[in-house]
């Protein structure tokens, strides 16, 4: 999954690779991890959403990853970015 967004005039882009469930942010050329693959917790959840939240230049980024009740890893998933609390972006798929 890879959604790119506009945030303060600087590009953004999230990446979520769906067989290794590394997901990443990246704003203006620099990278931080959200998620690593080798954590458990990237695995195994209980909870249907997932939610990253960063601050960048006074301005809260929350991503939020909702899959599905039944067969979640062979299904696809929601993903939404809030900038501020407003969607400024949101795809379906993996």
């Amino acid at each position: 999954m890879q959604i790119e967004f506009t945030l303060d005039g600087a590009v953004a882009e999230f990446r979520r690779n769906w067989f290794t469930g590394r997901a990443e942010l990246r704003i203006d050329g620099k990278r931080e991890l959200l998620q690593n693959p080798l954590d458990p917790g990237t695995h195994f959840q209980l909870s249907l959403t997932r939610r990253w939240v960063r601050q960048y230049k006074g301005h809260d980024v929350a991503i939020e990853a909702i899959r599905p009740l039944l067969l979640a890893g062979f299904r696809p998933h929601t993903y939404r970015v809030l900038v501020d609390g407003a969607v400024v972006a949101e795809r379906h798929g993996y």
